[in-house]
């Protein structure tokens, strides 16, 4: 998932404090679902659907009070901790099942692909503003698919779900960090922005973990 502000304006000029502000948030969100993710891999497959209700929550509530300071960043690395107790209990089923590997490649390729996109959004000049929309609709459609994959088994769909999930959330990390450089330099933007690309960094790791195991029971 990622998150598209109601304000598409653009000041103009390049905002590198905001960009300071948005990476600094960004670490210390993935330092969380780190934690998070410690604690997700001692949990029991009954705790999936309270955690995933509990980060829709919390999304919500860091674009309604993002501008609350202080408790916006309570709600921001409050959300990363609950996001990573899921990706903890995700990996700890992968290792669980020997594929312990395939984390280990999925965390490395996230990496590469995190600096290469991020690089390439800070010293590009094309814009890709335009593509909210587009980008908007694909994920809504990577949801419906990501439900018809829950009834729907087979090794293939689900490396073509990781192909497309990979696709759609390296363009919106292309998308969030490009904003970072033009928007207003303020707490609320960074906080928002920060959520967009942790979620879009998360999900890319995500969307790999499904192609390199796609084909493996």
């Amino acid at each position: 998932m990622s998150y598209f502000p109601s304000e598409r304006a653009r000041s103009g000029q390049l905002s590198s404090g905001l960009l300071s502000k948005v990476f600094g948030l960004v670490a210390f969100s993935l330092a969380f679902a780190v934690a998070g993710g410690v604690v997700g891999a001692r949990l029991g497959p009954g705790w999936m659907w309270p955690l995933l209700i509990g980060q829709l929550v919390l999304i919500f509530a860091v674009q309604g009070l993002r501008e609350k300071d202080g408790l916006n960043l309570v709600l921001l690395y409050g959300f990363t901790f609950v996001s990573g107790m899921t990706v903890g209990m995700i990996v700890d089923a992968y290792i669980g099942a020997g594929l312990g590997s395939i984390v280990l490649q999925a965390v490395a390729i996230t990496g590469v692909m995190t600096l290469g996109l991020s690089t390439y959004a800070l010293v590009t000049k094309r814009d890709f503003s335009g593509l909210a929309p587009y980008l908007f609709m694909g994920l809504l459609g990577l949801i419906v698919a990501g439900l018809i994959g829950i009834f729907v088994g087979g090794g293939l769909f689900q490396v073509v779900l990781g192909w497309a999930g990979a696709i759609l959330f390296s363009l919106m990390l292309v998308f969030d960090v490009q904003r970072a450089k033009y928007l207003p330099d303020t707490m609320g933007n960074a906080v928002v922005i920060a959520l967009g690309i942790y979620l879009d960094i998360i999900n890319i790791f995500l969307s790999i973990l499904r192609i390199l195991g796609g084909n493996r029971n």
